[in-house]
Order: structure tokens, then sequence, then C-alpha cells
């Protein structure tokens, strides 16, 4: 240990050993009870490098010691992909944040937060054309590397639709991504690579206009066409956000509607509480649950999920719902997290990410393993997440067959 520490002091310059800090980087947004936290270990160490050449650094010393390392950025999210494992190093890319305008795109390092980037691109008269619901806190790199829909994905598609390249730092350098080749990055949880920057698409800067409509689920399939992004919200969640007792759907439109007549107020009001969520998943016992469904048989699952409080999000080629469950119990609660995704994949469904939960599930391609094993042949990028099976994932494959 001695001689890693030794080594890491001299390749960069921001570490730390700190017990507490180790502990605090243990996990990200996800709730683990006390039992399954016997399956988790502390980091040896966090790196926050500032440079890629910090970055590459790391790596050299992680192949040397055969230590992992686990990227993370601001650990928004719920999946467990920044969860620490095994003993490993922990990067911490908050550090690189920087980011330019170039040719009418946006290149950003990984850590830079959405909501951040967004507010700079304004004053430029640019905008994003996706950002997650987690934008105040979520960075561009740990968004890409779960990869996923948010706001706009009914214009612009998925997360992936809107990187133009993406550079990744393995142990064999830095290289630039694009094209299809994008597929082995995007939605791994950093298992195949470490995203240091990435080409954003952009939009021109256009304050959406905002309507809300009162309405069954069913009803707003119907009325979605041509906005730019929209969002379904059912009675409990709306009274959980504060946005009245019925059931709304949110249309926001990149060109001033003149001829809806919706309701205009409430629908600036859902708009401006569009990262609620966010919040609320931080200061309350709640767990969330996502599944991601076909247009052909979302309304048929809504019918059998709609108890619960439900958040739809609309995209290009399916919908993103969200389940809000409050904790009553974890292990119950967490049950029907589980049951939420059977449902949905009993309707041509799956869920939403893999992480460390989901990686037994069909969702990336059969040769992606294939890929990590090329590319990261002593499994220490990550490992345990994606496409790997570890003792949560196994616990969940036999919760899975509970009926």
């Amino acid at each position: 240990m001695d001689s890693f520490k030794m080594e890491l002091s001299r390749s960069v310059k921001r570490y730390d050993f700190h017990p507490i800090q180790r502990m605090l980087y243990s996990q990200d947004l996800i709730r683990i009870s006390p039992f399954l936290k016997r399956f988790i270990k502390y980091p040896v160490c966090i790196v926050q490098p500032e440079s890629d050449e910090e970055v590459l650094a790391t790596l050299e010393i992680s192949r040397r010691f055969k230590i992992p390392v686990v990227p993370r950025g601001a650990a928004t999210s719920a999946y467990g992909g920044a969860t620490t494992l095994k003993n490993c190093m922990v990067i911490d890319f908050s550090r690189m944040n920087s980011f330019e305008i170039k040719n009418g795109c946006a290149v950003a390092e990984s850590g830079v937060v959405w909501l951040d980037l967004e507010k700079e691109l304004n004053k430029a008269g640019y905008a994003l054309r996706v950002y997650p619901t987690s934008a105040p806190a979520s960075t561009v790199g740990g968004w890409i590397a779960q990869g996923g829909y948010g706001v706009g994905s009914l214009r612009y598609g998925d997360i992936g639709k809107n990187v133009e390249w993406i550079e990744v730092a393995d142990f064999d350098g830095v290289k630039r991504v694009k094209g299809n080749e994008l597929k082995y990055y995007v939605g791994l949880f950093g298992t195949t690579g470490l995203i240091l920057r990435a080409c954003l698409k952009l939009r021109e800067n256009r304050e959406p206009s905002n309507y809300a409509v009162k309405c069954s689920f069913k009803e707003s399939l119907n009325l979605i066409e041509g906005a730019y992004h929209a969002s379904y919200m059912n009675r409990s969640l709306s009274k959980m956000v504060g946005c009245g007792d019925a059931e709304s759907l949110l249309l926001s439109f990149e060109d001033q509607k003149s001829d809806l007549d919706f309701d205009v107020e409430l629908g600036n009001k859902i708009w401006k509480r569009r990262f609620y969520l966010l919040k609320a998943a931080k200061n309350a016992n709640i767990i969330f649950t996502e599944a991601v469904l076909p247009y052909e048989t979302v309304s048929e699952f809504y019918q059998k999920v709609g108890n619960l409080a439900i958040k739809a999000i609309f995209t290009q080629d399916c919908v993103v719902m969200l389940g809000i469950l409050p904790e009553r119990g974890y292990y119950s609660t967490a049950l029907k997290v589980v049951k939420f995704i059977k449902m949905a994949e009993k309707h041509g469904g799956r869920a939403y990410a893999t992480g460390m939960l989901f990686p037994h599930k069909k969702i990336l391609d059969e040769d992606i393993r294939d890929y990590k094993k090329a590319v990261d042949p002593e499994n220490l990028l990550n490992p345990g997440k994606a496409m790997q099976s570890n003792a949560i994932s196994k616990l969940i494959r036999l919760a899975e067959m509970i009926p």
C-alpha cells in the first residue's frame, strides 16, 4: 500500500484516503438496506483528476496494482452505477468541468453540470437539445454513461442521438468515438472506458411555450404530436409536486402556439417544477422505479400500475414510466420495484437502465460483452456493472421468481 500511495502522489494532484470520504463515495443515490450494505466495499481512495493526463496516470496505477476504478459524476443515479462493489479507486470527475462552443456544438468535459451548461449556452443564443430531469446536479459524463431519455426527448430522442462524439480513456490511451461505436459506451456505466468529454448537438435558444391539459393518460397519447417535450402526471404525483389534484399532461413547444386553448398558467408551473423529483429523492424516504414501454402497450401498463404516483415522459420511440413509491418497509417496497419491471416486461417493455441492479437484463447488444473483454481484459473498469452480475443483482434475480 505504501508503494501505491507513493505512486499516486507522484501522478495526480488531488487524492483522498480519509475514512469519511471513502464512506461517502461508496454509493450513489440508490437506497441500500443495512443487510445489503455488506456487499458494498469502501473505496481505497478517491482521485479527482484535472486533466486527461491524470486520468491516464490513474488508469496506469490501476493496471499496475490491480485495483479497479469506478467513475463518478454527481452520483444522482439510483442504479448503483457509482456504488463500489470492490476495493477500488473512485475517479471523481467533478474538477474536469470546462466547456466551449465549437461549430454549433458544445464540447463539454465529463464533470460539467447539465443545468450550468444550459444557462451558459443560453447566454450565447444556444440551448441543449436534451437534458436529464436531474440536470441541476447531474453531469455530462454521468448521464451519457447511464444513457436514457430526458427533457426534449420527444423531439430529439435519447442522449445517444444527441452526441456527435465522445472522447474516452482506457488502458491504451485516449480515443474519439462516434457513430455506431457510441453503443459501446453510452449506457455502459464506464465499464468499457472513462468518458472524458462529449461533443453535444445544440438547438437555437428559444424559451418553450408550456401548456397543461387535464385529461386521461390514454387521451394524452393523441395530444403530443409536434411538441418538443411532453410529460404526464397522475393525480397522486400532481398532489406530491403541488400542481393540483388532477391528472395533467404538460406540452412544451419550441415555437409559440397561439391556437391552443390549454392552461398556460398550470403549464408554466409544471415546467418550472420539472426538477422537483430530484429534490424529493434526496429529502424523502421514497424509491423510484423506471421502465421503458412501447407506445402500443403503454396504456394497458398504465392501467395496471396507476395506483402509484406515476410520471410518464414521452419520447420519439417509447414512453418512460417513472413510479414513485413511499418506503414502507425496505424489502416490501423493493419487491414492488421488481414487480413494476416485471409488469413492464410482460407488456414488451424493459428496465430503464442496467447499472448494478439489472446487468442480467437483455438491454445491451450481445457483442458488447466481447468488446468489454477486449478493452478491459483484467476487468478493472467498474466491475460488476452493466453486463456483469454481482451479489445484489443475483438477489434481485431471486426476487423476480416470486409470483
